[in-house]
């Protein structure tokens, strides 16, 4: 896969952050229980973690964190947000709450802010689908070397990937209809063109289908899994300790797994593996230092609550049947795209296996996660 040259252009900065310049995509945002209330029961239930503390919030977005952290008893609180718009309707909120003495918002990006001290927390709400897309891990590192005191917390503090096999017919029946129709769709235009302008094009088509294959089947898709349709246990395929990692760390993938085969599913189900199923579990400890008297964990798997990130999907098509297998194997890459830092190309290799050996040839898939 091509790799990121490190560069980012302000165009891509400025279109990444008018995504935020709305209210109603905050709203979206907020209507996000399990999330508000992860946040909400890390700062509460972990009130010594706060008090009379230095905070920063990297992204604040309408600033609902950052009034969480102050009410928990932080002495001050730095809240920045790139978005012109979001920053003030942070200073709105924060001013209607009568917080403007401990709280103070910038207008500007982690990388470009200027502080009058170090703190002692930083919070952010980082997350992307499938964890690390848009990339805003990256600045939540840049905060932690650049301002935070040595054996600080960040919250949250650890992250999981995950990755299962599905079997569902009803998150992919959508996408299979829709290539069917731009099938379709060329056999009309052809038609039609042939027999008015006397041009064939039935030489473009091996390209179209190709192109139509790879916008369909290898982006990656929004789903919502019922826990009766995975084939399998999920599988951790990468873990970040933010007090910690690198930049290095969540620029790329690359990890081996090997995920047992639930026979209990239905023999149609194994013969139907149509779908890889990604997501993310958050935990918020504290740091060493300063850990955290209830330790808080948030995922958003098909066994918990939905979240406004729901799971990524994977489409394998045609399916895979593993109806004869007890393991499917394979590794999963993830770099980001060298022509957009903030999404991933992705890479999964697969083949079933029956006591150790393999069944049938190993396939690769390609994806695009945007």
């Amino acid at each position: 896969m091509p790799q990121w040259d490190g560069t980012v252009t302000p165009e891509e900065q400025a279109n990444y952050f008018a995504s935020y310049s709305l209210l109603e995509h905050h709203l979206d945002l907020l209507k996000d229980k399990p999330r508000i209330q992860a946040y909400f029961r890390a700062m509460r239930e972990n009130e010594d973690s706060f008090a009379g503390k230095v905070v920063l919030e990297v992204g604040c977005g309408l600033g609902l964190l950052t009034i969480l952290a102050a009410r928990a008893g932080a002495r001050k609180v730095y809240a920045v947000e790139a978005t012109k718009a979001a920053a003030a309707f942070a200073r709105r909120l924060v001013q209607s709450h009568g917080l403007e003495n401990v709280v103070t918002v910038f207008e500007t990006t982690v990388e470009t802010l200027e502080l009058p001290e170090q703190v002692d927390v930083i919070i952010s709400e980082f997350m992307g689908h499938f964890l690390l897309r848009e990339s805003m891990i990256d600045s939540v590192i840049f905060a932690r070397d650049r301002f935070l005191k040595p054996g600080g917390a960040i919250f949250p503090s650890h992250c999981k990937m995950l990755l299962a096999p599905c079997s569902s017919q009803i998150q992919v029946d959508a996408k299979v209809e829709a290539y069917e129709r731009a099938l379709e769709d060329f056999e009309v235009v052809h038609s039609y063109v042939k027999e008015t302008c006397k041009v064939d094009l039935v030489s473009l088509w091996e390209s179209y289908e190709r192109e139509v294959r790879s916008t369909v089947f290898g982006t990656s898709l929004g789903v919502e899994i019922d826990p009766p349709e995975l084939l399998g246990s999920p599988v951790v395929v990468k873990e970040i300790d933010l007090h910690g990692a690198t930049p290095q760390e969540c620029v790329a993938v690359d990890q081996n797994f090997e995920i047992k085969v639930d026979r209990s599913a239905s023999a149609e189900d194994l013969r139907r593996f149509n779908l890889w199923c990604g997501w993310f579990q958050v935990e918020f400890r504290g740091s060493a230092e300063n850990p955290c008297a209830a330790v808080v964990e948030w995922d958003t798997g098909p066994y918990s609550e939905r979240t406004h990130w729901g799971q990524e999907g994977f489409i394998l098509e045609p399916p895979m049947d593993l109806s004869g297998a007890d393991r499917v194997e394979g590794t999963l890459r993830m770099q980001r795209k060298e022509e957009n830092w903030r999404l991933y190309d992705v890479e999964i290799e697969r083949r079933a296996t029956r006591g150790g050996r393999a069944l049938g040839k190993q396939d690769v898939d390609a994806y695009s996660l945007s």
